[in-house]
């Protein structure tokens, strides 16, 4: 198997808690769009090894040469990640913290991470991609979803309130029960298909913005 096809099966496959359960929402709950768009970004990002080093020395402040090493010596890229995690939330270099490597969740131990540190880090990743998806910030997208909203709806809205200027709330609110999104887009003087992804369903309709 090439190094290229791994990244992406790891990465696809979603980060495992390190006792073996899922610290992010499942894949198959995430609203459609949201999923094809992290997919579609992940595979040009994975286009060569170069590019994922940078990506996570970037986001985990470890040294992108010592990751590039690690993928071209066939280390798994969700043990790349993982030992990235681990380093920043412990303090410890990347090379150390990967050469540890027998167990995840031993390793965590030895490092004094808890189990529930890691899901954290994990959680406010995925929100905050998501908040990057609605065009808003992880705070507000958090509180948006303790009120009640749906993930999908609030990046709708969120882009609908970006293109126009307004709080994104306010534009969840217009969303009725006897309405839809393109209507919505529309009193605010927007074109929602402009706004969408290229594979967003046009004759899609979605439920009312906020769960019952």
């Amino acid at each position: 198997m090439s190094i290229k096809k791994k990244i992406l099966m790891g990465l696809l496959s979603g980060a495992l808690l390190l006792t073996g359960s899922q610290a992010l929402a499942n894949p198959s709950e995430m609203p459609a769009e949201m999923e094809a768009q992290e997919k579609s970004w992940q595979e040009k990002e994975a286009e060569h090894i170069g590019g994922w080093a940078k990506y996570l020395s970037e986001k985990y402040g470890v040294e992108s040469a010592q990751v590039e090493t690690a993928l071209n010596n066939g280390v798994h890229i969700e043990d790349v990640k993982h030992a990235a995690v681990l380093a920043k939330l412990s303090g410890k270099s990347f090379s150390d913290v990967l050469a540890m490597k027998v167990d995840w969740a031993q390793v965590a131990e030895k490092l004094g991470v808890k189990r529930e540190q890691v899901k954290e880090f994990y959680e406010n990743e995925r929100l905050e991609f998501f908040a990057k998806m609605a065009n808003t910030d992880a705070k507000t997208f958090s509180s948006l979803l303790k009120e009640g909203y749906d993930p999908h709806d609030i990046m709708i809205a969120g882009r609908i309130a970006n293109a126009a200027s307004k709080n994104v709330k306010n534009v969840l609110e217009k969303r009725k029960i006897n309405n839809t999104w393109g209507d919505v887009a529309k009193s605010f003087g927007v074109d929602l298909q402009k706004l969408m992804p290229p594979d967003h369903p046009k004759s899609r309709r979605h439920g009312h913005s906020k769960k019952r």
